[in-house]
């Protein structure tokens, strides 16, 4: 592929700046729909689920919407889990390798493409798209694989359609499909090629090879259709009229988002500000509204200028054509949200072929001026992109910022109340999520928002309304276990423990592998002394998710409870492997080892007070730790001995005689 020096030195600067350019968003961890497709994915966790990614299963989580067909997405996600886990670091590797393969890429397409184009004006370009601030969403927003992944298959098969390369061609098209559903654009790519470029394309003559491929490819497109009519039972009119049937917005209205969304990509491709997850557009549902019209008008121009300059400049007309051609699918697909900004990715490749054209005289004649110019703007970028990268490094600031630059979107203010909660700041969170029911119609708003300020109310001890909004979501959602999780949990504050028991167990009845509901029942049962059937929640809440620390954490309380030390003090350092942050896991096991005079039991028991410096029987077991050592630090026991008192917890009085017996 590359066959001098020049074309092998322009890989290793590509792969130089994109680990300079995204190095600090290694460590960023799981955002949005990463927790459902990663996080709490039990799929990508066990091989023997990983036949499921081909039958139309994506995610483990029952409320997640059905209909998303991408083994080869999933089948990346649960190569990344063996090797590393839940550790952040390899996903973003991969996402940040294929962000510079893609480059590469369009080196090639750009050098196959336009014969003459100079070394310069492609390295500035292939450096202006690994730079430019919209792409960042899909390199560091983890899920967004999806879109890096179809980009890679679709240009290398149609890099290698222009090599006559067919059946590679069409192989890449296959995996391309396998990895999201935008991939069905490679056809029609394929026809806008031979309608611009016609004879004076790579591929001179037409014969018999060619006419196969053309066959070949639509039949490949519509057994894919076929096949997902199976796997997600639709019938071919279902498929055709979904769109029609959506509750989000009419197929019309749609029609009209996406128009004005389109240019609204281009806008933002231009002067990229304001960057966001969540772009809100509402009252896009007439023609005659001024958003609407001016697009449509501005859309036609842009059509009209496609056929008027095909002659002229092949390479332009084809690279809008590009642009408009990948962003077909979301025309026809009614998505939950119609802007965002991974969406452009692969649509945007065209801009890049009409940059090639209308920048080629400017580099040739201004060079200096377009060097220091252009690279200019790189490293505008370059900071621009580390500034959205630390961004998305903590949830809480990631949401405010969310919130700010887009006040009307309803899933950014429930996540920011889902933060504000975490950290205790009840009347804030409490405003988010009223803030969010008001301005959205969307079921997971609804559901989500109740479920979350009954969690506020239960904390509140408003147990009354809190019932009442669970049953509400309860109606909206009825086979969502996680409601029925929390629900058990209000019934067990208000001491209804019969109807938590039954609200638990209703919900393992359509949702057995509710990890969830599964530890809840479990130290329900561990709370009764019913220690086989705590195990059997624990254990089974384990295998149906293994990343679940609080299923280690209470099977190590029941086997202290049946005396068994060894399997407890291995359940709790598995619990702690898994989320270091729990103070309990790390008092348990402390407290274990301190039994056993195992020297480890020191720095458990700091972790302790440090994660939870006002947990008052933390301090007690550190004091008599620290009493107990050889030699003993009795000032350092005397310390945490009164910090357990002060926080009300009764210290033994021959305990502290014997402090203030050493200690004189």
């Amino acid at each position: 592929m590359f066959k001098d020096e020049k074309e092998s030195g322009i890989v290793f600067i590509l792969a130089v700046f994109s680990i300079i350019l995204y190095f600090n968003s290694l460590w960023n961890g799981f955002v949005f729909d990463d927790l459902h497709t990663i996080s709490e994915n039990l799929y990508i966790k066990d091989s023997r689920y990983f036949p499921l990614f081909f039958k139309g299963y994506y995610s483990s989580i029952p409320n997640v919407p059905k209909g998303m067909f991408r083994p080869l997405l999933m089948l990346s996600f649960a190569f990344n889990y063996f090797f590393s886990g839940l550790q952040p670091l390899g996903y973003h590797i991969i996402n940040i390798l294929l962000h510079f393969l893609n480059a590469v890429l369009l080196y090639c397409l750009l050098k196959a493409l336009k014969k003459q184009i100079s070394f310069g004006l492609t390295l500035f370009l292939c450096l202006l798209f690994l730079s430019h601030p919209i792409n960042t969403e899909t390199v560091t927003y983890i899920t967004c694989r999806s879109d890096l992944l179809v980009s890679f298959f679709l240009l290398g098969a149609f890099l290698s359609y222009l090599k006559a390369k067919f059946i590679l061609a069409l192989l890449l098209y296959i995996l391309a499909l396998l990895s999201k559903e935008t991939a069905l654009v490679f056809p029609f790519l394929i026809l806008a090629y031979d309608f611009f470029f016609g004879k004076e394309g790579l591929i001179k003559e037409r014969d018999y090879k060619d006419y196969a491929f053309y066959i070949l490819i639509i039949a490949i497109t519509l057994s894919y259709w076929i096949y997902r009519a199976i796997i997600f039972n639709q019938s071919p009119r279902d498929l055709i009229l979904s769109p029609f049937r959506s509750h989000l917005r009419s197929f019309p209205s749609n029609i009209f988002t996406q128009v004005f969304v389109a240019l609204f990509y281009l806008r933002l491709f231009i002067f990229t500000h304001p960057l966001n997850l969540h772009h809100v557009f509402n009252g896009l549902d007439s023609l005659i509204s001024p958003k609407v019209f001016l697009s449509i008008v501005v859309l036609i121009s842009i059509v009209i200028i496609i056929f008027i300059l095909r002659k002229k400049s092949a390479l332009f007309s084809f690279g809008l054509s590009w642009y408009l051609i990948g962003l077909l699918p979301k025309f026809y697909a009614v998505l939950n949200f119609p802007a965002m900004e991974h969406h452009f990715y692969l649509p945007g490749f065209g801009l890049y072929f009409v940059l090639a054209v209308l920048l080629e005289r400017l580099y040739l004649r201004f060079r200096r001026e377009f060097i220091f110019i252009g690279y200019s703007i790189i490293l505008v970028f370059m900071v621009l992109v580390w500034f959205r990268n630390y961004e998305w490094k903590d949830a809480l600031r990631f949401y405010q910022i969310t919130v700010k630059r887009e006040p009307n979107s309803a899933v950014a203010h429930n996540n920011l109340g889902i933060e504000y909660l975490r950290i205790n700041l009840m009347e804030s969170a409490e405003k988010e999520f009223k803030k969010a029911l008001s301005l959205s119609n969307s079921i997971d708003v609804h559901v989500n928002c109740r479920m979350n300020l009954a969690r506020i109310y239960s904390k509140q001890k408003r147990y009354e309304e809190a019932v009442g909004l669970l049953n509400e979501a309860l109606r909206i959602s009825p086979h969502y276990s996680k409601i029925y999780q929390s629900l058990g949990v209000v019934y067990i504050n208000m001491g209804k423990e019969d109807e938590a028991e039954k609200t638990w167990k209703t919900a393992l009845n359509f949702d057995p592998r509710a990890s969830g509901v599964l530890n809840n029942l479990g130290l329900f049962y561990l709370k009764k002394k019913q220690l086989k059937e705590a195990r059997d929640c624990f254990q089974r809440a384990i295998k149906s998710n293994p990343d679940d620390h609080m299923a280690y954490f209470g099977l190590g309380q029941v086997c202290e409870e049946e005396n068994d030390i060894d399997s407890a003090i291995k359940a709790y350092e598995k619990s702690i492997k898994l989320y270091p942050g729990y103070y309990l896991s790390h008092y348990t096991l402390g407290t274990l080892y301190a039994k056993r005079k195992n020297k480890r039991s020191l720095w458990h028991l700091k972790e302790t007070i440090r994660l939870a410096p006002d947990f008052a029987e933390g301090h007690n077991n550190l004091a008599i730790l620290y009493a107990s050592l050889e030699p003993s630090q009795m000032e350092l026991a005397r310390k945490h001995a009164q910090k357990a008192l002060i926080l009300g917890y009764k210290v033994d009085e021959e305990f502290l005689k014997l402090i203030d017996y050493y200690s004189e």
